[in-house]
């Protein structure tokens, strides 16, 4: 049995509210766009609520315990499929699909006699308006305890999941869901928390109106954070397990982290560099580094203000210089370009980064229509900005195309990013063919960057700043070996860098 699961923002806003769960990942996209997701994501526990409309009345009653993984964002307005897949006597398992992949994974065990006694009256409770920010080393210190006030607003909680098709889920399963979202996104590990599963178990106890637990595991390496908390409702309260990870925020580049990797020179001086992507992730970092070496950069960008702002007071306001425009839309690149052209008629380099958030995907039917969306928004980042750089470009100037080390190792669950890549490399080997700028392919290995802070991805991950660095030195005409390593070996030609008529 299949239906059809979609969560609006309007949904968010409401759960966020009648649940106290406030946290900036589901509500701001500034916050978001900081992220792996890009955007905001639905919360986990409102996908719960959703997902088990899937069972009828009497058997959520007879629930006993809920285990859930979340192995997946889920994004509001979009459909996903929600199946159970196996109702037998004892226990149920329900699927949470999206483009052939599970999105959510849950499992409900029965194991109760009678129905899942009422929520009492919750007593008023102060809750916090503002999640914890605590550091991964912080919680690993064997003494993060709580015990807090809570109140869940059942009647509109009741509302909102009638609003979703699952007016019959028990008032008592949906407290200890908005309480365990609570826990994780205002407590522990608050701000920077991403929920990845639970064990929720009925219970009771003769307090009511509380929420007391601890962290039982913090590894630092991975920002693995595990919880044992107790929801105490009377006869209606929950014994949860909840594990999350805490994603550490991605330092900024500064004048240290670059000057790591590359010294101060005045090499550059005089000369216009314009990034495109230039005010996050490796564009962030390589607008610094060329900052360092004298030039002026153009950081060309589509939202993130304060990023650029933050980059030019590090690196000096008269050395980068923003220029907004969404590299996806040639109107606006176009527009961009003649803004530029009033301060300075040729360009000496054009860095090229510029990509849309990335998610995992999977080659399959019903993830087609996605990734023709995904390779359209790659390829029009670079090819609009090239196209208008082409014009402007001196006759020594340089072009760098930023691919990925993916191309050659793809991951299963990039197929879409590799078909990408694969595209903008194709235009970067037109340009070098058909023009007489000097063309540099970068597929650097994966980096730590918003984009790439998972618990996986980070490790092994190499410093943006260091690649950064490998391609400033490329464009100096200074690249050393370890640099061909870092950005997949210039001369063993997997990197054209020569000119067409050279």
């Amino acid at each position: 049995m299949t239906r059809t699961l979609r969560i609006s923002a309007e949904h968010m806003r409401r759960f966020a509210a009648v649940s106290g769960d406030r946290n900036p990942l589901h509500a701001d996209a500034a916050f978001a766009r900081a992220t792996p997701y890009g955007r905001p994501i639905a919360q986990g526990a409102l996908v719960m609520i959703a997902a088990l409309a899937a069972l009828d009345r009497e058997a959520l009653e007879r629930v006993d315990t809920l285990n859930v993984q979340f192995k997946q964002a889920v994004f509001p307005d979009q459909d996903y499929t929600v199946a159970l897949l196996d109702s037998a006597p004892g226990n149920a398992r329900i699927d949470v699909v999206h483009e052939g992949r599970v999105a959510v994974a849950i499992t409900c065990a029965f194991g109760r006699e009678e129905p899942l006694p009422r929520v009492v009256a919750q007593p008023e409770a102060l809750l916090r308006r503002s999640p914890a920010n605590p550091t991964v080393e912080e919680l690993a210190d064997g003494s993060r305890s709580f015990e807090e006030p809570y109140r869940a607003d059942l009647d509109a909680l009741v509302g909102l999941a009638e609003d979703l098709g699952a007016g019959h889920v028990p008032p008592s399963i949906l407290l200890w869901l908005a309480a365990a979202s609570y826990t994780v996104g205002m407590i522990a590990p608050g701000e920077h928390a991403v929920f990845a599963g639970a064990r929720i178990a009925s219970s009771a106890s003769d307090r009511s109106g509380l929420l007391e637990g601890a962290v039982t595991t913090a590894d630092e390496r991975m920002g693995l954070v595990n919880l044992e908390v107790t929801l105490h409702a009377q006869e209606a309260s929950g014994a949860m397990a909840l594990q999350t990870f805490l994603r550490s925020p991605v330092p900024p580049p500064d004048r240290t982290s670059v000057g790591r990797y590359l010294a101060p020179s005045a090499e550059l001086a005089g000369k216009n560099i314009l990034v495109v992507g230039g005010s996050r992730g490796l564009g962030a970092a390589l607008s610094g580094a060329f900052a360092t070496q004298g030039a002026t950069v153009w950081a060309g960008f589509a939202q993130s203000v304060a990023y650029v702002e933050r980059l030019r007071t590090e690196f000096g306001g008269e050395t980068i210089q923003p220029l907004r425009f969404d590299a996806s839309d040639p109107a606006e690149v176009r527009t961009g370009f003649a803004s530029l052209r009033e301060s300075v008629k040729t360009l000496d380099g054009v860095v090229l980064c510029a990509a849309p958030p990335l998610h995992e995907a999977s080659l399959h039917a019903d993830a087609s229509a996605s990734t023709v969306r995904f390779v359209d928004a790659s390829v029009a980042m670079v090819l609009a900005p090239l196209a208008e750089s082409l014009p402007v470009l001196s006759p020594d100037g340089w072009l760098v195309v930023v691919s990925s080390s993916a191309i050659e190792d793809p991951p299963e669950v990039w197929p879409h990013y590799v078909i990408a890549k694969s595209a903008v490399e194709g235009a970067a080997a037109y340009a070098r063919r058909f023009t007489n700028a000097r063309v540099l392919v970068a597929r650097p290995p994966t980096m730590w960057t918003d984009s790439t802070n998972t618990p996986l991805a980070r490790l092994g991950a190499v410093a943006a700043e260091q690649v950064a660095a490998a391609i400033v030195r490329w464009t100096l005409g200074e690249a050393v070996p370890d640099d061909e390593e870092l950005l997949a070996g210039v001369r063993s030609g997997k990197i054209g860098s020569e000119r067409a008529d050279s």
